[in-house]
């Protein structure tokens, strides 16, 4: 049995990068699960829309609907972040 990594011709560490494959694969499912963060963030804009063509507009509601928006935001961000990590890591040991 050989246990060594396998290398590509350019001395690349294939299975390295098999590993990190999976592990973006298993964190794009999450992020995939969560894809109702993008549907929560449409639905607080629209509710922060109707709240300002209220006839009387209530700061708390608006105020509230901000922060669920930037909550939202950051939540999708770190999802991107995530991919653009693997991204770049993946990148980087193929050489590229």
């Amino acid at each position: 049995m050989n246990d060594s990594p396998k290398k590509s011709g350019s001395g690349v560490d294939l299975d390295a990068v098999s590993k990190l494959v999976a592990e973006l694969e298993r964190d794009l499912e999450k992020v995939k699960q969560g894809s109702g963060n993008v549907e929560a963030l449409r639905g607080e804009v629209q509710a922060l829309g109707l709240a300002l063509k209220a006839p009387n507009p209530d700061d708390h509601r608006i105020s509230h609907g901000l922060k669920n928006i930037h909550g939202a935001i950051d939540v999708i961000a770190e999802d991107a972040l995530i991919a653009a990590d693997y991204a770049a890591r993946i990148g980087r040991m193929l050489g590229l």
